[in-house]
């Protein structure tokens, strides 16, 4: 019992002592992001905050929580996470001594809502914070057992400073190579190290740091013997092990025996690929625990490089880390240098994957990967930045040197085919070549340049080489694409975006609805309109039209949502386009379903609009989608209807309310007898199916007279009503809602 309230009055003293400054300093070098660290003694008492103030709500949840807590952790992984009532999240870790003591709680809190952001990673930061943690427990283990020696306390002291200063000097490494020889270089001065080496051969990484005492000795035979006798050894090991290297007969100071000391690098799956080895320290002393604890502490860092940096299927860098290895790449470059960029895109990975499963997508893309590492430079970086694109940085390569690089791999690949039974589909890459020097303006553009000119390859028939050249049309016009791209993300998050409603008239009004067609706008970051068509093209071109239309279908629910009192009194429907990549997301469906039933607008006020092509190119998905929403009670029309050689074919299979008949016949119907047939023919199935018919493009009033004529039901155009802010729309209705309860 004493000795108990001893050490509960050491944990609340530690406050005032030298190694709670440095463990303060160290937690927070650890994991920046956290707000406050807290440590609690084994009766649930708060000992002291890094902040100084209190904190009642992380009092009341820590004195709530159960003794055994932590007894239902899997993997020796000893956390708790949790979610505070006021969306702060939490991270609880145990502190004990060496004999297993419970010392305490140590406590992590986070910021609202950090435990849905994408960096939280509460496995990780608990493998970043244990080995400090076992360090800050031994610490305070020792304040209370005065039975220990001196020596000991000035041990712990010592090994806490050494994980901190070196964490200090490697704080915010780079995902690069860069990052992997800082953690490298660091640690072996640190512990005085005569020769530090990483070695992953599955990912084709080496890195070393050698002291002037071992400049003679031989770094290839070393390495070879590393990775054939020791890697073997620490195969299911997870803690650093010392190996006692014998005396030779020889001259370098390697020849006179030394320890190594091999800390296994794991991966997600916990298989060992690699090891970080300190061989041979200068001063020729021993290592010991506190050593072999500090690369525990080391090896996590690495790990996490790795994992941040590379692709768990291929081996090769990310985005994030290739991106990184750009940017030291560049701070580095001389004017004279010259590097080159290779952009790979795989062209026929989707057919793999539609024909024979994503497994099979998979496999082509690791042997895709194997293939592009056998020929590569030793000073060449390969990549994976995406599912079906690649990239490799060429150092000191001209021109020249780059394209015959190009053209053998290219060559390779008319041997990757993918078998299964009777079925072989070829596999073809499509390749972009870009400078990567100080022309280029900077790194990202260079590498923009590369994947512009890949684009190019694609475009032209794929299986090809381009390479950039900044005078050729397609690619100017791809660049504007992607400048497009960066503008249409800014608008989704900014006022950019502008929401407009034009009405579609009925012809013979009686009874009949009044509608809308809600339509979408963009203003540059000068309030100045940027063409339609322009942004559209570039929102299909890169694949963010669903993110677009996603935005258009909460945006307008919200604002009809807020007039809800003005609709419940008009007979209106507003109807949203929907685009065919839209239509094949697979959560599209879902997401409308959830924001017409959060904005509480009635599914009968709201339509939407799909062309005929993309409803038949994803026929299943477009019966699925029409029918699940008409169910709910939306309004459906076809858009563009007649412009398929195949409308009437397929028209049957789509339960639709309204044809919208593709303004191609209407532009021309007073002059062209094939179009006034064919909107005469639209007009007379649309009838037989009992569907409306709509007339876009109405910019005449001779042209409303004919399509009045023909049978069509309602006309869309300037001259029965141009585009407004949905807002002045709106209004308008209110007013007019207004001015009917007046009239009664």
């Amino acid at each position: 019992m004493k000795t108990e309230i001893a050490l509960i009055a050491d944990v609340h003293s530690i406050k005032t002592r030298k190694n709670i400054g440095k463990a303060k300093d160290l937690l927070q070098s650890l994991v920046p992001r956290a707000k406050v660290f807290c440590f609690y003694d084994s009766e649930r008492q708060p000992a002291w905050s890094s902040d100084g103030a209190d904190d009642y709500e992380t009092d009341e949840f820590i004195a709530a929580l159960p003794q055994d807590i932590f007894a239902a952790c899997d993997d020796g992984a000893e956390f708790v996470r949790r979610t505070l009532k006021s969306g702060r999240t939490v991270l609880v870790l145990p502190v004990r001594g060496d004999s297993g003591d419970d010392l305490g709680l140590l406590t992590v809190v986070f910021s609202r809502n950090a435990g849905k952001s994408s960096w939280f990673n509460p496995s990780m930061l608990y493998g970043v914070l244990a080995p400090a943690v076992d360090i800050i427990g031994e610490a305070l283990y020792l304040n209370h057992e005065v039975s220990r020696s001196n020596s000991d306390v000035d041990a712990i002291e010592k090994e806490l400073q050494l994980v901190y200063e070196v964490d200090e000097k490697i704080h915010g490494l780079s995902r690069s190579h860069a990052g992997l020889a800082q953690l490298v270089g660091q640690s072996g001065r640190f512990l005085n190290i005569a020769y530090s080496v990483l070695l992953i051969p599955s990912k084709r990484i080496r890195v070393s740091a050698t002291h002037s005492s071992w400049k003679n000795v031989n770094r290839k035979v070393l390495d070879r013997y590393l990775i054939e006798q020791l890697l073997p050894k620490v195969e299911g090991r997870q803690s650093p092990i010392i190996f006692e290297m014998p005396a030779e007969d020889g001259v370098t100071a390697a020849d006179k025996g030394y320890q190594t000391l091999v800390s296994p690098l794991t991966d997600k799956a916990g298989n060992v690929e690699g090891i970080l080895a300190q061989l041979g320290r200068v001063t020729n002393e021993p290592f010991d625990n506190t050593h072999r604890r500090f690369m525990a502490h080391i090896v996590r860092k690495v790990e996490y490089v790795i994992e941040q940096s590379f692709d768990a299927m291929t081996g090769l860098m990310n985005r994030a880390g290739f991106e990184a290895q750009l940017s030291e790449s560049w701070k580095s470059l001389e004017p004279q240098d010259g590097h080159q960029l290779i952009y790979l895109d795989l062209d026929n990975l989707q057919l793999v994957n539609d024909t024979f499963g994503r497994k099979a997508g998979d496999e082509v893309i690791m042997r895709f990967a194997r293939m592009l590492e056998e020929d590569l430079p030793k000073s060449a970086v390969a990549s994976r930045l995406t599912g079906d694109d690649f990239c490799v940085l060429l150092t000191n390569a001209n021109d020249e040197e780059a394209l015959e690089h190009a053209k053998m791999l290219r060559k390779k690949c008319e041997s990757l085919r993918y078998l299964e039974g009777d079925k072989t589909l070829q596999i073809t890459i499509s390749i972009g070549l870009a400078r990567f020097n100080r022309e280029a303006g900077d790194e990202g553009k260079a590498l923009t340049t590369a994947r512009m000119a890949c684009e190019s390859a694609k475009s032209h028939g794929r299986d090809r080489i381009e390479v950039y050249d900044s005078s050729n049309t397609s690619i100017i016009q791809r660049h504007d694409d992607m400048q497009l791209v960066a503008q249409i993300q800014q608008a989704m998050d900014g006022d950019q975006f502008i929401l407009l409603a034009q009405p579609i008239v009925a012809l013979k009004p009686k009874d009949r609805k009044t509608h809308y067609e809600i339509l979408l706008r963009m203003r540059d970051n000068d309030g100045n309109p940027i063409s339609t068509s322009a942004f559209f093209s570039a929102a299909e071109r890169y694949q963010v039209m669903p993110q677009i239309d996603r935005w258009v279908v909460s945006a307008t629910l919200a604002r009809l949502a807020a007039s809800r009192e003005t609709l419940d009194g008009q007979n209106a429907v507003f109807s949203i386009n929907l685009s065919g990549q839209t239509l094949g997301d697979d959560d599209i469906l879902e997401f409308i379903t959830d924001e017409l039933e959060e904005s509480g607008i009635p599914a009968a006020s709201i339509g939407f609009e799909v062309t005929e092509s993309a409803a038949v190119s994803n026929l299943t998905k477009a019966q699925n989608f029409i029918d699940s929403l008409h169910e709910l009670g939306c309004h459906i029309a076809l858009d563009d209807f007649g412009a398929g050689l195949s409308s009437f074919a397929y028209l049957k299979n789509f339960h639709v309310d309204t044809l919208k008949i593709d303004g191609g016949f209407i532009r021309d119907i007073t002059d062209n007898r094939i179009s006034e047939s064919m909107v005469a023919a639209i007009t007379q199935v649309a009838k037989v199916m009992e569907l409306d018919t709509v007339a876009e493009y109405v910019e005449h009033e001779k042209t409303r007279k004919l399509i009045k004529k023909l049978g069509v039901d309602f006309a869309q155009g300037h001259v029965v009503g141009k585009p407004l802010p949905l807002d002045d729309v709106l209004a308008a209705l209110e007013d007019a809602g207004v001015q009917t309860g007046s009239d009664g």
